[in-house]
């Protein structure tokens, strides 16, 4: 009797964590799109369905600077800035620096966005991924 006690307590309790840990993470899924600048693209998009939302666009590193003789992996990203498009009437924010590796656009109106990042390098082309985060 006492082992068949245990037995099931330990189900129990492995099947709590087990529970615990996959709702956090389902919690702090957030989808990341890969971008590369100058490349004619746009870099993702976010469907805003609340009226004065703030979004966070945060770049997920490692980023890569392409150049003809290579990559190298950023780590000042202060040459790396984005802006938010709509997509219905094509008016778009004005750029904000990803220096800090995010950036924050707030007071977005509902409708569909498209991510544009672009980089201050002239010698090459900015690489990597980013997710866009809703702030409230």
């Amino acid at each position: 009797m006492k082992n068949l006690f245990l037995f099931f307590s330990t189900f129990v309790l492995v099947l709590a964590c087990g529970l615990a840990a996959g709702t956090s993470s389902a919690q702090a899924s957030v989808p990341q799109y890969s971008f590369q600048t100058e490349d004619g693209k746009w870099d993702g998009e976010i469907g805003n369905p609340n009226k004065h939302s703030d979004l966070e666009v945060e770049l997920v590193s490692p980023i890569y600077l392409k150049t003809s003789s290579g990559s190298k992996k950023l780590t000042n990203y202060s040459n790396v800035s984005v802006r938010l498009v709509n997509a219905r009437t094509g008016k778009s924010t004005g750029y904000h620096s990803l220096a800090d590796g995010k950036a924050l656009f707030t007071g977005m109106k509902i409708g569909k966005y498209y991510v544009d990042v672009k980089d201050g390098y002239s010698s090459g082309k900015v690489k990597g991924k980013l997710q866009i985060v809703f702030k409230n």
